[in-house]
């Protein structure tokens, strides 16, 4: 086949989600030649499927494991400076609350 960028008549398209490049002959209107890119993803193929479902299944289980591990120490942490709070505020007097009325 001829280079495709030296004839006028055959058109570069490339696409935009898969990134396929398109010549297509303008007078005919069809595709003459579709290019991949050498980085194109694999289709998935059904051997495979049981495997990628156990990694995937491990990342997610991953995952939720650091998340319970993050809230246990979350919860001791609020814990403590509610304490710390409740502390202070049992040598504090409370503050007069603030009415409409006095505003004027």
């Amino acid at each position: 086949m001829s280079d495709p960028g030296k004839n006028p008549q055959v058109l570069k398209v490339e696409c935009p989600c898969c990134a396929t490049q398109l010549f297509i002959d303008a007078g005919q209107g069809v595709v003459i030649e579709s290019r991949q890119p050498a980085n194109a993803r694999k289709e998935a193929d059904l051997k495979d499927a049981h495997q990628v479902l156990k990694e995937e299944s491990s990342r997610i289980q991953e995952k939720f494991r650091q998340i319970v591990e993050a809230d246990k120490g979350r919860g001791a942490t609020m814990d403590k400076k509610f304490k710390d709070f409740m502390e202070k505020a049992k040598d504090e007097p409370a503050p007069k609350p603030l009415r409409d009325i006095d505003l004027d």
